[in-house]
């Protein structure tokens, strides 16, 4: 829930946590100019996003992968491993 106030409210309460729990958006004229939020909302948001990227990344991934699949850029197992020590031996 967001609560719009005026820049002069937004003034007189900062001394009151309490009540931007929610987020506050502070106007000017009318005009959204700034939106408060606590840390603890920041954080959802930040972890929110970072999942987001997360499952976006998942999915190009396996995205990538049925591509490679499709044009037959495939290797058994075993290749895998054998072009995996070779790499780490260069």
């Amino acid at each position: 829930m967001t609560t719009t106030i005026s820049q002069k409210a937004a003034r007189e309460m900062l001394g009151t946590p309490e009540n931007f729990s929610g987020g506050v958006l502070v106007t000017k004229n009318g005009v959204a100019e700034l939106f408060i939020q606590t840390a603890a909302e920041r954080e959802e948001e930040l972890v929110a996003r970072s999942m987001e990227r997360q499952s976006n990344a998942l999915l190009k991934l396996a995205m990538l992968a049925k591509q490679d699949v499709d044009n037959q850029r495939v290797m058994t197992p075993g290749e895998a491993l054998r072009r995996r020590k070779e790499a780490r031996n260069k």
